[in-house]
């Protein structure tokens, strides 16, 4: 059974919960524990994810084989990297395999986020009589869904943009790992409110044009498509950024061959194509589905509910594979 709920503006603000009160009784309405329409849930265990806009993920490079590392070796090295003290987060680490055996230097990635944001969602759960198997940064969950498991990307790299109604964020897998993640000036809710203010329409009205037309003309507000592109344009004009931090800044770098594309945005009419025409790299949104139902066929109408579930369906993954 998949039990989902709308947050109101306001609640959670770019990862920091604002209103821990109201969010609290929501969980609790989606966990039954309200008396409300659904049956209770009582197992505690849950995986959870960290909001992407305050979590850092970063592939970094050692130079020290990997049977000497030790934990005292990765958190010096991290501190190099992370953007706060590291007395003041939560980090986890884990080694990368490599293609190189007995190699001198190891791959290590590094999650990072600082404990006020983790203890908050920790505090959070445990008043709803939850408790965490794992917390994991966003983007790992994302990739997990939307990268297909077990393929040979030997000579290629891949980004995922998942574009939300809140944030939105690139991710970029190569070597077999994700390689780094980063936040966008993009969401569906920055769409709506740019309409409702070019076209003096109200919020729900912004909202069915947005959904119905995409990026296309409309006959009867024709500053619509100026509009939408516009948008699309600064989205595009971030991911070049984005991309080209990545081939100059990280160590053998492969071509991206291909951006796909997860998140309730991701099904925006015309949206993929426009990526696809400004970047010349094929974009399209993908089947968050894939790794956990492989032998089933998923059809059109399911396939879009996924790619508002990516982050979800990682956790799910990862509990599946390692439950504790």
């Amino acid at each position: 059974e998949l039990r989902t709920i709308l947050l109101p503006p306001g609640y959670i603000v770019n990862g920091e919960i604002q209103q821990p009160e109201m969010v609290r009784k929501k969980i609790l309405h989606i966990l039954g524990k309200d008396e409300g329409k659904y049956k209770p849930i009582t197992i505690p265990w849950v995986v959870t994810a960290l909001p992407e806009p305050k979590s850092f993920l970063k592939l970094i490079t050692i130079d020290a084989p990997e049977k000497d590392l030790t934990n005292d070796d990765i958190l010096f090295q991290a501190k190099k990297h992370l953007p706060f003290d590291l007395e003041e987060a939560h980090i986890d680490w884990q080694i990368v395999k490599t293609d190189v055996p007995n190699s001198n230097v190891s791959k290590v990635l590094i999650g990072a986020v600082p404990k006020t944001i983790a203890d908050s969602y920790i505090y959070l759960l445990a008043s709803v009589g939850l408790q965490p198997i794992t917390l994991e940064v966003e983007a790992l969950a994302i990739a997990r869904a939307m990268i297909t498991a077990n393929k040979d990307y030997t000579g290629e790299a891949r980004a995922i943009l998942d574009l939300g109604a809140t944030r939105s964020s690139l991710v970029i897998y190569d070597h077999g790992s994700v390689q780094f993640s980063m936040n966008l000036n993009f969401s569906g809710e920055l769409i709506t409110t740019g309409l409702i203010q070019a076209l003096k329409i109200d919020y729900a009205a912004a909202e069915t044009l947005k959904i119905k037309e995409g990026i296309i003309y409309n006959k009867t507000h024709p500053k619509y498509l100026k509009i939408m592109t516009g948008l699309a344009d600064r989205l595009v004009d971030e991911l070049k950024i984005a991309l080209s931090f990545y081939q100059n800044h990280f160590p053998d770098p492969n071509p991206i061959t291909h951006i796909t594309l997860c998140g309730g945005v991701a099904g925006l009419k015309n949206l993929d194509t426009t990526i696809s025409r400004k970047l010349k790299i094929s974009a399209h949104p993908g089947n968050a589905w894939k790794n956990l139902f492989w032998k089933k066929t998923i059809n059109d109408e399911e396939k879009n509910k996924g790619l508002g579930l990516a982050t979800v369906i990682g956790l799910a993954i990862h509990a599946a594979k390692e439950p504790w």
